[in-house]
């Protein structure tokens, strides 16, 4: 292959990549044409893209945007994986294609921040919480005070609420001593009022 057909595949691989710095790296030469085809077309839906290149031209497109950490990976058949929402989605995406195709498809590793992902790295990120999960969760930490603070103020009052309604409509065991209480202060009253009289 000819200098300028090598550098006119490159700069394609640059154009399709482009600047991105996370992604996976997986063999899927065993795979037949038909689920290959199946296969790509879901993840595109997911807005996940899978390119089979050359390793050398891989390494070229590559170095020229700065990332190395896919050299060790990049040895035999390789297809490019990247895209999706983040890299713990994309890294569950491709885990889950693994394991419905266990005999064609294999995760060689990835890249993540500069550092290379070895298979079972990749494996171990596929379990992790995605980004959304992991605000869900920290949202969830930052207002469970707040809201234990408020059940507990309303929880409460409620209680106190109830109370007073029970003992205004004559319910309850603190109606039993309001009556008590206004009974003995009208007894008193009308003790009073004999006296005077």
């Amino acid at each position: 292959m000819s200098k300028q057909i090598k550098d006119m595949l490159v700069a394609d691989l640059q154009k399709r990549i482009g600047g991105q710095t996370e992604m996976l790296v997986i063999d899927s030469s065993r795979l037949d044409a038909i689920t290959e085809n199946q296969m790509r077309m879901a993840l595109l839906q997911k807005d996940i893209r899978v390119l089979t290149v050359k390793n050398a031209i891989a390494r070229r497109a590559l170095h020229a945007e700065g990332v190395e950490a896919l050299d060790p990976v990049l040895e035999g058949p390789s297809s490019l994986i990247w895209g999706g929402d983040d890299i713990v989605c994309l890294s569950k995406e491709i885990a889950e294609w693994a394991k419905k195709l266990p005999e064609q498809v294999s995760i060689k590793g990835g890249t993540v921040e500069g550092t290379t992902l070895l298979a079972a790295d990749v494996d171990a990120l596929s379990k992790s919480p995605s980004r959304e999960e992991l605000i869900g969760q920290i949202a969830g930490r930052l207002l469970a005070p707040g809201a234990n603070l408020v059940s507990a103020l309303l929880g409460a009052g409620g209680k106190l609420a109830g109370q007073l309604v029970a003992i205004s409509e004559g319910e309850g065991p603190g109606a039993e001593a309001s009556e008590e209480a206004s009974e003995e202060a009208s007894e008193e009253a009308s003790e009073e009022a004999s006296e005077e009289a």
